[in-house]
Formats: C-alpha cells, sequence, structure tokens
C-alpha cells in the first residue's frame, strides 16, 4: 500500500487526462466454464509500469446480470489511469455458495499473476463491487484465506486486497435470511447451515490486518439495508482498519436506468452518483496510490 493523502474528495479532471483506454473483451480466466468465467481487460493509454489495478465485481443477486453493466465505469476509471478486470462470475444456480466466491478469488489472482504483462503492481489491487459484488468485494477483502474459498482453478488462490469499495453490500446475510437470493446463494436456509451463513458473512469475517475499505450506500436503501454498512464499519474500526461510510442522502438501491439509449439494461445505483465517484477516486489515491 502507497498511502498519498487522506481521503478529501478530489477532482475528477485526472479521469479526463488520458486518451480512451484499450479494452480486452472476454479474456478467460478459468477457460473450463466459458464465459462465465471471463473478464474484460480496460487497460489505460500509458506506458507507465506497475499501475494500480481494479477488479470489478458486478451486482445482480448472485444470479443476474453480467460484466457488461460495469463497462461505463471500468471504461471511466480506466480513463483514471487504473487497470481495470471486470469480470463475470458463475451465477446461481451453478454459482451457489462457495462457487462465486471462489470465481471471484480466481480472477484476483489471475490479475496479480499477470502483472507484468498488464503493467499492474500486485500489491497495489483493490476490489469494487455493487449489491451482491459488494458483498463479494468486502467478503475477499476480509476472508481470502477461508478453506472453502478457495479456487481450483488454473491460476490459483491468492491473499486480500490492498483495499475494498463495497456498494450497498450485504454484509450479515443472518439478518437477510429471508430473501430467496440468499437462501439460494447459500443453499438452504439459516437454521439448516448456520456455518454458511457466517463464513460467507464480511461481518462475521473481520479480524486485524483487514483491508482499507470505503462502504457506499444510499440512505433510502431498500433491499439492502444501510445499518449493515455501519455496522461493517465499526467491527473494522475496532480492530485498526481504516473504514468509513458514505451515506447518499435521497438513494436507494437503485435510483434509476441509466446509460445510453442503446443501453437500457444500464441502471444508475448509488454508486454512480458524483459524490460516490469522488470519494472513489480519493479512497483509490489514498490506499492504492494515484496512477
Amino acid at each position: 500500500m502507497t498511502p498519498t493523502r487522506p481521503w478529501p474528495v478530489l477532482l475528477l479532471l485526472v479521469v479526463a487526462a488520458c486518451d480512451a483506454p484499450e479494452v480486452r473483451r472476454d479474456v478467460p480466466y478459468d477457460p473450463r466454464h466459458g464465459a462465465a468465467t471471463t473478464l474484460d481487460l480496460h487497460l489505460p493509454d500509458s506506458t507507465t509500469a506497475e499501475r494500480p489495478a481494479i477488479v470489478m465485481i458486478h451486482g445482480g443477486g448472485w444470479r443476474s446480470f453480467s460484466k457488461d453493466v460495469y463497462d461505463d465505469q471500468a471504461q471511466r476509471l480506466a480513463g483514471a489511469g487504473y487497470v481495470v478486470a471486470n469480470i463475470n462470475y458463475r451465477l446461481v444456480p451453478d454459482g451457489t455458495y462457495p462457487v462465486v466466491m471462489q470465481d471471484s478469488l480466481c480472477a484476483l489472482a489471475y490479475v496479480r499473476n499477470h502483472a507484468a504483462e498488464l503493467g499492474v503492481d500486485p500489491d497495489r489491487v483493490a476490489l469494487y463491487g455493487y449489491s451482491a459484488g459488494g458483498h463479494l468485494a468486502a467478503l475477499l477483502g476480509v476472508a481470502a484465506d477461508e478453506p472453502d474459498f478457495q479456487p481450483d482453478c488454473a491460476e490459483g488462490g491468492t491473499g486480500a486486497p490492498q483495499a475494498v469499495i463495497a456498494g450497498a453490500g450485504p454484509m450479515d446475510l443472518a439478518e437477510l435470511e429471508s430473501a430467496q437470493a440468499v437462501y439460494e446463494l447459500i443453499g438452504g436456509r439459516l437454521d439448516e447451515l448456520p456455518e454458511r451463513y457466517e463464513r460467507a458473512s464480511p461481518l462475521a469475517r473481520v479480524a486485524a490486518g483487514a483491508p482499507p475499505m470505503l462502504l457506499q450506500h444510499g440512505e433510502g436503501d431498500l433491499f439492502v439495508p444501510i445499518e449493515q454498512s455501519y455496522a461493517m464499519r465499526d467491527a473494522l474500526r475496532a480492530v485498526g482498519t481504516d473504514a468509513r461510510v458514505l451515506e447518499l442522502a435521497g438513494a436507494g438501491h437503485v435510483v434509476g436506468p441509466g446509460g445510453s439509449p442503446g443501453r437500457q439494461d444500464v441502471v444508475v445505483t448509488s454508486q454512480d452518483t458524483p459524490e460516490a465517484w469522488a470519494a472513489t477516486i480519493g479512497f483509490l489515491d489514498a490506499t492504492l496510490g494515484a496512477p
């Protein structure tokens, strides 16, 4: 980790400072599962070696959507100088516990294993996710060494990221057990599989040495209560980790449709507001160092 300055909100002029990034689509990080385990690489137009990298994990209740919903955000971050790996992972029902965790960890390992060819510093990698993706990002931040999560892919496993940005992520799955998406992910109810709920809950896995986290959450989120992010913040602070919640006034889990006219599948979330973007760049600059 290479801190450069505290967390003040930065102007986003840096985002427009680079030419259009190169995009390599559908790169397999685990070829055994076809398109389900591919990623898009967004590479800044720069010859700078050992740049920071961001692995993006999309949301969708662990059962919907794909990396395409993060395409605009990935381009924006690459335009700011970060190498971005925007990933697919196997979705429920194929991706039930612990498969989604294994795929996400395999993708993180891919970025570190290919750091030299991508121009990435393997010690400056963040995870960035929203909703289900926020859950996975936070979980691997605190439990990358969990035996259940170790992938059997050729890339192998890897350690925790250096930083995590989690938007509206479920942090305590036991509190959300009534949600169909949660018990489908875990493969059963809380009274049937309590140990899985604990292993898959970021809040239950917090320990000393956890990476810094920025938790972004809409104050009016009806799907994942904002109290989940505050509880995660407090637990991280209790073990000495720098963690903050950016509470976004007037925002819910989904703000509304967005993207270009040809991309009506894209939604605007609390993570995609100007305030959240400014905090994101400030956090990455403080924890990974500027690109």
